[in-house]
């Protein structure tokens, strides 16, 4: 993975994207505390979405209050995303450009593809367009 200046990719483009970076996937230590954190209350069926879509990324020692901490570099991004991809569904959230800056490097082909597939989905029903950066350009992939 690329050394890089967080300062530079924010300034260049937050105004455009949401932006999901490998080396800062959470402000919290758990699924339940980020959740609280993003909604401002508890939503359990929200949490229980994110723990069943990990565990169809054979993350079956997903828990809602185990710290980020303990989980692979993989599986971080993976329920990084499968977060974001549960609160756009959430709020019915349409349109949003989502930048996932060293997200598919960190994670195996099988689960690269498996991510893809549900960015396909919701890209289907809510017009959501995923991006990466790959050697200093910013590309769709989905």
């Amino acid at each position: 993975m690329a050394i890089y200046s967080l300062d530079g990719l924010l300034d260049q483009y937050n105004g455009e994207f949401l932006i999901l970076e490998f080396n800062h996937l959470f402000i919290s230590s758990s699924i339940r505390e980020e959740v609280w954190l993003l909604k401002r209350q508890n939503d359990s069926p929200l949490i229980d979405k994110v723990m069943q879509a990990a565990r169809e990324f054979d993350i079956h020692e997903v828990s809602e209050d185990r710290d980020f901490e303990t989980y692979s570099g993989g599986q971080k991004a993976i329920i990084a995303c499968l977060l974001t991809l549960a609160l756009i569904g959430n709020r019915k959230i349409r349109g949003l450009k989502l930048l996932l800056n060293n997200i598919l490097d960190s994670i195996s082909e099988e689960n690269r593809s498996k991510l893809l597939r549900k960015f396909e989905e919701i890209r289907s029903t809510s017009g959501i367009k995923v991006f990466t950066e790959k050697n200093g350009r910013i590309q769709e992939i989905i």
